[in-house]
C-alpha cells in the first residue's frame, strides 16, 4: 500500500477516535481508568459497562501527532527545500 493511502486510513481512524471522544463528552460524567499505570487512559461514563470504554490517550499518541506535522509538511513546502533541510540536519548530528 502506497504512503499517501496509509496516511489516509490513519487520518479516517484519528476522526473516528475523536468522535468517540466527542460523544462521551456530552455526558460529562466518566471514570477514567489507567490499566498499565498511566502510560493508557481510559474513560467510560459512570455506571457504564466496561465495554463502553474509550482510550483517550494511548502511547502511540505522540507519534501519530509527529506523523500528522511531518505528512502537513510534505504537503506544503517544495521537496527540494526538505532534503536540503535533511541534509543540513545530517551534518548537524
Amino acid at each position: 500500500m502506497s504512503d499517501s493511502v496509509t496516511k489516509w486510513h490513519e487520518m479516517q481512524e484519528e476522526k473516528d477516535f475523536a468522535k468517540r471522544v466527542k460523544a462521551l463528552e456530552k455526558d460529562k460524567t466518566f471514570i477514567y481508568e489507567s490499566p498499565d499505570g498511566g502510560k493508557t487512559i481510559t474513560a467510560r461514563p459512570f455506571g457504564g459497562d466496561i465495554s463502553e470504554r474509550v482510550v483517550i490517550q494511548h502511547p502511540q499518541k505522540e507519534t501519530f501527532e509527529l506523523k500528522q506535522q511531518a505528512y502537513r509538511l510534505l504537503c506544503e513546502v517544495d521537496e527540494k527545500v526538505i532534503r536540503l533541510a535533511a541534509k543540513i540536519l545530517d551534518i548537524g548530528e
